[in-house]
């Protein structure tokens, strides 16, 4: 730090702190200390990112853009939190110093919460100043007259800019003329509501809770894009198990509804799910909604492997592959070419595993035709695919099981009471035709040799049964991951 700041800002009456370029707090002033109770050696090393509010992390990452290019910030307003937890509005200058460090002097704003006990007024002020929901007071004119951190997050807007514009001409809000109506209708009415609405400028979604006092409204916005996402998500996977229950979809078809609810809540989502063989050896297309035909005819049958793409390495180490740039992942080395005719450049693959761990079952594919890694959300969303396809996957199977099973029962029991029965029946009829009195008898010579071929008959349909039987043992074992102990 610059000696020359040093004796200035020790005695400075307003608060003062320097950090490096990634925010890690080197130095404060005896002011800042006592308006945030904090010590010296609390706030040395730390990120200021961990005592700001997190309203404010968007609007601080893009400031650090306008400091590095005009090297300093007037005015920027931010929430600091105190060690008892309470938040203050502080009003920067901000200053990019040629020793590549950040010089930054503030100001608190007039109504956050006093030491020495905070009024009502002041309680109410710090309160809204400290939500991470956005606030603001409008009057018929439309025009904003107060707002809080979080609102001014949200519009992206300084605070001279919000204080000029009108409520109705602030883009980053994507303001519909439904959503208007309903602003226009509480004030009239005097009547508190709800509207919740598609921001189109952003792509998420907002709810707003509005309430009329005079002729003014008290608007509060949240973000509610995750709550929305994740109502939808579950709402598909009740839809996805019901039409798993019944016998007229097919695996595939289901599966390829599951993908194509994914894709219409992330649009920007291309699924797919290949299945594994038996042998753990090969892939199989599934479903894939949105792929292009020719790019899954190419991918049939494709090996398992360790440097086979997303999906193949995926199956081969039994774990999640993220490869966020198809063309220069080396896993892609035989196969950017192929993605990248059909514009394919990321892909995340996930396995999916038997429930008994013995199997991979399926992998789900996820493309997309830009160069970008899952967010948080998205694997997620991710995490509850995969386990909803086990359950797609292993209630199939077991059907089909059932299915094949109630087929050879009927099969054994058709041996039973037809195919046992007429070699046995021959067998008691020769045994009473056989001369007890007179072994000699010629007759006796062709009666053995009919028992002989009679038995054979027997015996080979004893073995028909015994090999349904082991067959319906091993196929259960195989399902659900056991061993097969003895056999014929």
């Amino acid at each position: 730090m610059d000696k020359r700041f040093i004796s200035f800002f020790t005695h400075s009456k307003d608060i003062f702190f320097v950090m490096d370029m990634s925010g890690v707090i080197l130095h404060t002033n005896p002011s800042f200390r006592q308006l945030f109770n904090y010590t010296e050696a609390e706030l040395l090393g730390i990120n200021i990112a961990d005592i700001c509010h997190p309203a404010d992390k968007e609007r601080r990452d893009e400031s650090v853009g306008r400091l590095v290019a005009d090297k300093q910030l007037i005015g920027y307003q931010s929430r600091v939190k105190a060690k008892d937890g309470c938040y203050y509005s502080v009003t920067w200058s901000i200053l990019l110093n040629d020793d590549g460090l950040i010089y930054s002097t503030g100001n608190p704003v007039v109504g956050v919460p006093a030491k020495s006990g905070p009024a009502s007024d002041d309680i109410v002020q710090h309160t809204i100043q400290s939500l991470t929901e956005g606030f603001i007071v409008l009057d018929t004119g439309w025009n904003v007259l107060a707002f809080n951190p979080a609102f001014q997050a949200m519009a992206n807007l300084d605070e001279s800019q919000i204080r000029l514009s009108r409520f109705t001409s602030i883009e980053s809000l994507g303001l519909t003329p439904r959503v208007m109506d309903e602003l226009e209708r509480s004030l009239t009415n005097k009547q508190a509501l709800q509207v919740q609405y598609l921001n189109t400028f952003c792509n998420s979604w907002l709810r707003m809770n509005v309430y009329p006092y005079h002729n003014r409204l008290a608007v509060f916005i949240r973000d509610i894009t995750e709550i929305m996402l994740q109502q939808w998500v579950l709402a598909l996977e009740k839809k996805v198990l019901e039409l798993n229950a019944t016998s007229r979809y097919t695996l595939a078809q289901t599966t390829n509804e599951l993908l194509m609810g994914i894709e219409g809540i992330f649009p920007e989502m291309i699924c797919s799910v290949l299945e594994v063989d038996d042998a753990q050896e090969k892939l199989h297309n599934l479903a894939a909604p949105q792929l292009p035909k020719n790019y899954c005819d190419a991918i049939e049958n494709l090996s398992v492997g360790p440097h086979v793409g997303s999906c193949g390495t995926a199956v081969f180490h039994r774990r999640q592959v993220i490869v966020s740039d198809i063309e220069n992942d080396f896993l892609w080395a035989d196969y950017a070419g192929l993605a990248k005719q059909f514009g394919l450049k990321a892909c995340w693959s996930t396995p999916v595993i038997s429930s008994k761990g013995s199997k991979v079952l399926a992998v789900f594919g996820i493309y997309y035709n830009c160069v970008r890694e899952p967010n948080d959300s998205e694997l997620q969303l991710i995490g509850r695919t995969v386990n909803i396809l086990r359950v797609l996957i292993e209630s199939k199977r077991n059907e089909e099981n059932i299915l094949d099973q109630n087929n050879r029962l009927q099969s054994i029991a058709n041996i039973s009471s037809h195919e046992l029965r007429r070699p046995v029946a021959t067998i008691l009829g020769l045994v009473n035709l056989f001369d007890k009195d007179d072994i000699l008898n010629p007759l006796n010579k062709e009666i053995i040799a009919h028992l002989d071929t009679s038995a054979r008959e027997l015996d080979d349909v004893i073995h028909s049964i015994v090999e349904k039987t082991l067959y319906m043992r091993v196929n259960e074992a195989e399902i659900y991951g056991e061993e097969v102990k003895g056999g014929r």
